[in-house]
């Protein structure tokens, strides 16, 4: 009697419980659909890998800043799949940013409230096989809540395409979101 890997039930499980979760809540934000294991959970075989680079004001890659200089974060998304992929989103909002004080979860400063609310409607952003995406943007070291400047020490950037629970928690591990990327503000 032949015997089916644990492994592969697993993963039909985790995309009938994605397939259920995307379909039936209306307060998502996202949700991915594919050939493969999207989840974003971070699983055993991600279809994307997500990295967050910094930069100075001149472009150079570091981790440490001097106060008030500008951040340049350069989120990059790579579809490891051999097929097309395409992430859902229910509104216009396709990525986001952070930044948090190191080793809290306390939110900084993050890209999406500092600006106007996405448009509503559906939106999709579509991946060719092993195509790569970059987004970018700038930070100038203020807090979300008063612009203030926020004050030298060391913090935690992370850049995302937003996925299926990121409002709720943002710092959840994802394939769809970078690790933290940490630097200090000198």
């Amino acid at each position: 009697m032949e015997r089916t890997p644990i492994h592969g039930w697993r993963r039909v499980a985790t995309l009938v419980g994605i397939f259920v979760i995307c379909a039936g809540t209306a307060s998502s934000r996202s949700c991915s659909f594919g050939s493969s294991d999207d989840s974003g959970d971070g699983g055993d075989d991600p279809t994307f890998v997500t990295t967050l680079q910094l930069q100075d004001s001149e472009g150079n890659v570091t981790n440490s800043f001097e106060r008030e200089e500008q951040i340049q974060m350069i989120l990059t998304v790579r579809n490891r799949s051999d097929t097309a992929e395409t992430v859902e989103f229910t509104d216009s909002r396709q990525s986001d940013f952070l930044v948090v004080r190191e080793n809290r979860s306390g939110i900084v400063w993050q890209l999406s409230e500092n600006g106007a609310a996405p448009a509503p409607g559906m939106t999709t952003l579509e991946f060719a096989p092993g195509e790569i995406k970059t987004i970018s943007i700038s930070w100038n070291q203020t807090d979300s809540d008063s612009d203030d400047q926020v004050p030298v020490g060391t913090y935690e950037a992370r850049g995302v395409i937003v996925f299926d629970g990121f409002d709720n928690s943002p710092l959840r591990s994802s394939q769809l979101g970078s690790p933290l990327e940490r630097f200090t503000i000198n």
